[in-house]
């Protein structure tokens, strides 16, 4: 999936972008190109013409007129009249040659050095507005710049955005289908087993007293199992609409895990596991929604006895220290990769495992954050792949 919306946004995005910048960029450079290439030649032209003119001229005469300073001046200058207004003569000093005539206005915007004396042409721009233009593109050229490149990027991170929301839509539509296929699968059993064992029943299929009592015990440990399962169902949906309402009073934790550790025995009338219960003492009542921490309670210990071979033991724990009270669930199960520690806890997610899968929707451990953070609490977990998980709930005193 991570690859296909990739894909896409390299060719509905990056690509075009890419492309659009560069020709962008192109041809506002191009445009600034243009200008300075056909000025600059028009200055180039003149100068071949002036230098053309010059030769000539310097061929037409004595050498001993060349020797003198104010008739080769008299002779540059009549040959760069030609240009009037535009075009002068330069000496080695840096001045400009004149005939006592008007004098030449504007800027030296090109020189050319002449060979034969040393002098040279200077070009000027007979319409200064043109540089005072060209300058004022370079300047907006920058700032073209400045706005196709924040384009560029702009456009680049909202592609970056949306790619990643459509990826964030896509994986919770793919958990959705996930989340209606395990549930599915994990009604089908417990009413598969309420069915068969209540129409034994009903047709007196059974004779002995104890098997019936053995009936009995799993159709109400599996109606427990669906209560529990409708229980996440509804409340998910709730909190997802913002209608699940949890009322905290001062209650007494202990008696909450106590119940919550019995009610899971029932839950677990088909499985043989021990477990165990230390509390600290002096452990003080806290403001609390009784319902809601139990549920929590049952999705941990549910979790702990399918992540974990039967017949291994549970442990909970009460312990508290100046501040906060813990309770702690620990099992010896398969324990949870690293890299999923985080990701455990959000909707409808299941650790992607090698083995058979295990049953549940991948609600109970989101329920839980969202119940421990109403109390302004916190869950933390530590685990070990092979070893076994922690789970820990933290709540704070007063």
């Amino acid at each position: 999936m991570r690859i296909k919306i990739t894909l896409i946004f390299i060719l509905s995005v990056l690509i075009p972008t890419g492309f659009l910048s560069y020709f962008g960029l192109m041809a506002v450079r191009s445009e600034k190109a243009v200008v300075e290439n056909n000025i600059s030649r028009r200055y180039v032209a003149i100068a071949d013409v002036i230098e053309g003119e010059i030769k000539s001229a310097l061929r037409a005469i004595p050498q001993n007129f060349v020797q003198d300073d104010v008739i080769l001046g008299s002779l540059l200058i009549k040959q760069a009249s030609m240009f009037k207004g535009e075009a002068g003569i330069m000496d080695k000093n840096g001045q400009i040659l004149s005939d006592g005539s008007k004098e030449v206005q504007g800027k030296v915007v090109f020189t050319r050095a002449l060979k034969e004396v040393p002098y040279k042409i200077a070009i000027y721009e007979r319409y200064p507005q043109i540089i005072e233009r060209l300058e004022a593109k370079k300047k907006w050229a920058h700032f073209y710049f400045m706005i196709i490149g924040f384009s560029a990027f702009a456009i680049t991170g909202a592609g970056a955005f949306a790619s990643l929301a459509l990826y964030r839509q896509w994986r919770l539509a793919e958990l959705k289908s996930e989340f209606v296929s395990h549930l599915s699968h994990d009604l089908r059993g417990p009413l598969t087993s309420i069915r068969m064992f209540s129409e034994m029943l009903k047709d007196d299929a059974v004779r002995s007293e104890d098997k019936k009592r053995e009936y009995y015990s799993i159709i109400a440990s599996e109606s427990e199992r669906l209560t529990h399962l409708a229980n996440n169902i509804l409340d998910f949906s709730r909190i997802e609409t913002g209608k699940k309402k949890i009322e905290l009073k001062e209650d007494d934790v202990v008696r909450i895990v106590t119940q919550a550790i019995e009610r899971f025995r029932l839950y677990m009338t088909d499985e043989e596991r021990d477990i165990s219960l230390k509390i600290d003492e002096g452990i003080p009542r806290l403001k609390m929604d009784a319902d809601s921490m139990s549920q929590a309670m049952m999705n941990l210990l549910s979790n702990a006895a399918k992540y974990s071979p039967p017949g291994t033991p549970i442990k909970v724990s009460v312990l508290k220290n100046d501040h906060s009270v813990f309770i702690e669930i620990a099992d010896k199960g398969v324990g949870i990769p690293a890299k999923e520690l985080k990701k455990i806890f959000h909707k409808f997610y299941r650790v992607t495992r090698s083995e058979s899968e295990v049953e549940g929707a991948g609600l109970g451990l989101a329920l839980v954050k969202f119940i421990t953070k109403v109390h302004r609490g916190r869950v933390m977990v530590c685990s070990e792949v092979g070893k076994g998980s922690k789970f820990t709930i933290e709540l704070p005193m007063g």
